[in-house]
């Protein structure tokens, strides 16, 4: 009777050890940590997550990552040894593992709350980042956690800590699902291309957000996410496509997305009855994607025969359908047509008025065609804004040279700029962004000032 009561007394002394350890370790532990200023904390709710500031949050995510695992890898980390080191003996070690979790469980809940607040937030396009981040940090903390939590005792934690990383890995697959899904529904498919055909907004976010995507910071973990999802969805249903490579998921993936890209071009062509702008537009925005894909890790990913087909190939194609409908038409004007061959038979004066009739209407349409171009249009990559001057020089000033050749014996009442000069003159139409007046707003000074400037 008396061995066991002092058998209950023991124990009871010994609970009420652990209890006093367990509270002053929990306060201690706590008070290291408020060291770190993890004020951001104190938001946990999705609706909370939704109401902070992008650049808040992206820092509270990063901070969030650093200390989780100052928390888990030192902290409790050294919690753990102590309560081994104190309460290791007593009752054959089977108080200091409870004594643990019980110091940890509030500390790993405030990191869990926030992480399963940023989770079930809103899906927008730029949190995506932050969640790989999240995850990945999480991957590499999850040996730690189930080493230091391991046993019975640890169990919840360990359970808690599995779905955390199962919501952040549902979260950014969605984000990135959602992103392909906005950017072909999004309303601004709808609308005309911009009105002086440079490249859309969307299509430079889209480009920039999946070329860093693409980088080495996130290939692998958007790969594992994505492989991932696909697991346990296979769980579910067996897949035709359990033997792609995470390289091959990721590109799958990517190149849903560029698709759903194009089909926001295509819907903005539609809708513009400009033909000129229209392939100035296509022009501008397929070798926007081109050049922004060539040689990048996302060029990589999509494959350079893919780019050069589904890019390159549609801005070459727009470049000649521009130069066709904006500058041929100066061409068909000075052709020798068989007008003014069959007034050869001695009707020079009919020839001579037919000769200047041409020029004279060449040289007005070539001033609306560039006032309208230096006005409204814009092409802002240098390059291909050179290569346009370049190949309309070459498609035009050849034949304003022959006809002046051939019928400058009829000219001679008034003089036209030479062929050089004609070159200048067409030069000026693809100046730099600055003669192009991005704003829309017409540049001061036109051709026919230029045209009476140079003779």
């Amino acid at each position: 009777m008396l061995q066991s009561q002092i058998c209950n007394s023991l124990f009871t002394l010994n609970m009420n050890f652990a209890v006093i350890i367990q509270q002053v370790r929990y306060k201690r532990a706590a008070k290291a940590l408020m060291k770190l200023n993890p004020d951001y904390l104190r938001t946990y709710t999705p609706e909370g997550i939704d109401e902070m500031e992008w650049e808040n949050l992206e820092t509270s995510i990063t901070l969030w990552t650093q200390h989780f695992e100052v928390a888990t890898k030192k902290v409790l980390l050294s919690e753990k040894k102590l309560c081994e080191s104190v309460l290791g003996e007593i009752l054959d070690g089977l108080i200091h593992p409870e004594c643990f979790v019980k110091i940890s469980d509030k500390i790993m809940a405030v990191f869990f709350r926030f992480g399963e607040g940023v989770a079930r937030s809103n899906k927008e396009p730029q949190k995506l980042f932050k969640l790989l981040d999240m995850f990945e940090s999480l991957e590499k903390l999850k040996p730690y956690v189930l080493e230091i939590f391991d046993g019975e005792s640890g169990e919840d934690i360990c359970a808690r800590f599995r779905e955390l990383e199962k919501l952040i890995i549902d979260a950014s697959s969605k984000v990135f699902w959602e992103f392909g899904l906005q950017i072909e529904g999004n309303v601004d498919g709808f609308l005309p291309p911009p009105q002086d055909g440079s490249v859309p907004k969307i299509v430079r976010y889209a480009v920039n957000y999946l070329k860093y995507l693409s980088t080495e910071n996130y290939r692998t973990t958007m790969a594992k996410v994505l492989r991932t999802e696909q697991t346990w969805k296979t769980e579910l249903m067996l897949s035709s496509k359990q033997s792609e490579t995470d390289e091959d998921l990721l590109n799958h993936a990517i190149c849903n997305v560029m698709e759903a890209l194009q089909r926001n071009i295509e819907s903005k062509r539609l809708s513009c009855k400009d033909k000129i702008l229209v392939n100035i537009f296509m022009m501008n925005t397929y070798w926007y994607m081109y050049m922004r894909t060539k040689n990048t890790e996302l060029g990589d990913l999509l494959g350079e025969k893919y780019i050069k087909e589904s890019y390159k190939a549609v801005a070459e194609e727009s470049a000649y359908l521009y130069q066709k409908q904006a500058w041929l038409v100066l061409v068909k004007i000075l052709d020798h047509d068989d007008d003014i061959k069959e007034q050869k038979q001695g009707k020079e004066k009919s020839i001579g008025r037919l000769v200047n009739e041409k020029i004279e209407t060449f040289f007005k349409c070539l001033s609306e065609i560039c006032d309208r171009h230096r006005s409204f249009y814009s092409i802002p990559d240098v390059d291909l804004r050179e290569q346009m001057r370049d190949s309309t020089v070459k498609l035009v000033v050849p034949v304003y040279a022959e006809f002046l050749e051939s019928y400058s014996g009829f000219l001679q009442r008034k003089v036209y700029p030479s062929p050089q000069r004609l070159q200048g003159l067409l030069g000026k139409a693809f100046g730099s962004n600055n003669d192009w007046n991005l704003n829309g707003g017409r540049n001061s000074g036109s051709l026919e000032t230029d045209i009476r400037r140079s003779v």
